[in-house]
């Protein structure tokens, strides 16, 4: 199910529903005795996991902590990653296929030799023929369960739409983040930090329909045309560049074109001392004072 307002390369994470969070910190000790009330790893995972199906998407804005714990969480996982998370390639997802000869190893004993390569690893094996040695062969993968996608910075996913961990404000994206523990208040940003949203995470599909940020939002285009057109005014809608004729017009020394009388569309000439068409030139005049 598309989600409007999302760059069609990100769509996919909608075909289901998509769960936005921050900050788990697993096994992070410290933090766990300094706030009280912090759910214990196991509970924490439970937590995510009541909310998550296994064919959703969880985006986690960064400081996971203890990767071990990220490969209990369900669904298709998305890392942007926070200052806490140390090199990209440690929290990618990485599937592993290995052939063993079924005339030397039984299955079991596939299991148990690449659980020993592989600890904490996924592990399936599956039965394999080919028309080459080994002709009859197990066909063994293990898949280390962590982030099918990992962002090192910002990530903007849509028009109005920017996921990161710590919190920026920029004028025309909505900003959701993590790294405020405390939760402070933030005109145009949701904090999906652990300990500011009580340990569970954001129903993005639900958030994004009910609060409307795209109407609350004024784009960059809309923005960069209104102050041109502002600017275009403080300029008396003369464009970028554009120069002055040198009229009595627009002359320091004469007067606007007037509509009056005898005198309509003339201007008033402090050289010659008369009354002159407004296009009128001479070799005296001067720019009016102007300021953007």
């Amino acid at each position: 199910m598309a989600i409007p307002g999302i760059y069609p390369q990100f769509q996919h994470w909608c075909k289901n529903t998509v769960w936005m969070y921050s900050d788990p910190h697993f096994g992070d000790k410290d933090l766990a005795k300094s706030i009280k009330k912090r759910p214990s790893d196991a509970e924490h995972i439970a937590k995510i996991n009541s909310k998550v199906g296994r064919k959703d998407t969880l985006i986690l804005l960064g400081d996971v902590g203890d990767i071990e714990c990220v490969r209990q969480l369900r669904g298709y996982k998305v890392l942007v990653m926070g200052n806490h998370d140390v090199g990209r390639t440690n929290y990618e997802r990485k599937i592993i296929e290995e052939i063993y000869d079924q005339d030397k190893w039984t299955q079991d004993e596939v299991v148990v030799d690449m659980t020993k390569k592989y600890p904490g690893w996924k592990i399936w094996v599956t039965e394999q023929w080919e028309f080459h040695a080994p002709f009859q062969r197990w066909v063994a993968h293990a898949d280390n369960c962590l982030f099918d996608e990992v962002y090192e910075g910002a990530l903007i996913i849509g028009e109005k739409i920017i996921l990161t961990h710590e919190p920026v404000d920029i004028p025309w994206l909505w900003n959701f983040h993590g790294h405020d523990h405390a939760g402070a208040f933030r005109a145009n940003h949701t904090n999906v930090c652990s300990d500011a949203c009580g340990y569970e995470p954001l129903h993005l599909n639900s958030f994004l329909n009910k609060f409307g940020i795209s109407s609350k939002i004024t784009s960059i285009h809309r923005m960069t045309i209104d102050g041109a057109i502002e600017r275009k005014a403080k300029r008396g809608g003369k464009k970028i560049g554009e120069k002055k004729k040198k009229t009595c017009e627009n002359c320091a020394k004469g007067t606007p074109r007037l509509n009056v009388g005898g005198v309509k569309a003339k201007s008033y000439c402090s050289e010659v001392h008369n009354y002159v068409p407004s296009d009128h030139y001479c070799k005296k005049w001067e720019e009016a004072e102007y300021s953007e």
